[in-house]
């Protein structure tokens, strides 16, 4: 069953899908629950085909506040055992920053908080609107209020607030139909931001391009449902659907076009 899982997925992802494997092994053999860190939409789309795997088994996933949260932590639940929210060990902080002095963006924002050094799969969505917001892995809070006290030289302060005061993303996407002869990262890249594939292809080999959170300097790299592109300097987008193939010999996706980078 594993074996036909991997061929779902990239080379690149198979030690990922092992070490998620190793999660369900443990809630199966233990009948415990079994909390996994923040997931992006590549991520649990891995999780839920290894679900497929042991029918004992189903997973639930959290992210704090609503139901659509773009990353969200997952917990592996034996049949028949019942979680609550607070399992999931995410709290959720708002910033306070002098706002009449300083205007800070999604970029601002993630570049300070990775700096405090730990994973992003240990943070959650950020949400820069009216408010800025974020989910965190409870662990890592005390280190955090410590640790994050300056953004673009600007004092902040965390306060905790409740799950449902976490706003919805202040940029929840523009949907858009592409059309590309591949699905080579280049390729995507420009017919999304409508520039030459040269360009492109110089752009994710300079490093400037992440695919689900990981620089990407392969302008080959095979793109599918779910990753998640971010493009210095112009923002991200995330890949929904392969939708079809056109008669021309096109392949026609559908794209959600986010502007927070």
């Amino acid at each position: 069953m594993m074996k036909e899982i991997y061929q779902h997925f990239r080379k690149e992802e198979h030690e990922k899908i092992t070490m998620l494997n190793g999660k369900f092994e443990i809630a199966d053999r233990d009948y415990y629950p079994v909390l996994l860190d923040f997931l992006d939409p590549r991520e649990r789309r891995i999780v839920e085909s290894i679900a497929g795997s042991y029918p004992g088994l189903r997973v639930e996933f959290y992210g704090g506040g609503g139901r659509d949260r773009e990353r969200r932590r997952a917990m592996i639940i034996p049949e028949l055992l019942e979680v609550e929210k607070d399992d999931f060990e995410v709290l959720v902080y708002e910033i306070d920053y002098p706002e009449k002095f300083v205007t800070l963006n999604h970029r601002n924002v993630l570049g300070a908080v990775m700096n405090v050094g730990v994973d992003r799969s240990l943070i959650g969505d950020i949400v820069v609107g009216q408010r800025i917001q974020l989910a965190i892995a409870r662990p890592y809070a005390p280190l955090f209020k410590q640790s994050l006290e300056r953004i673009r030289n600007a004092p902040v302060t965390l306060n905790e607030i409740p799950h449902e005061a976490f706003m919805d993303a202040a940029d929840d996407g523009k949907q858009a139909d592409i059309l590309s002869s591949s699905f080579r990262l280049d390729t995507i890249i420009s017919e999304v931001i409508n520039e030459g594939r040269s360009k492109s292809k110089t752009r994710v080999e300079k490093g400037k391009v992440k695919v689900n959170h990981s620089i990407v300097t392969e302008p080959s790299f095979i793109m599918e449902t779910g990753d998640i592109i971010s493009v210095r300097h112009f923002g991200r987008f995330r890949i929904d659907s392969l939708i079809a193939e056109t008669r021309k010999g096109k392949y026609r996706l559908a794209v959600r076009l986010y502007r927070d980078g």
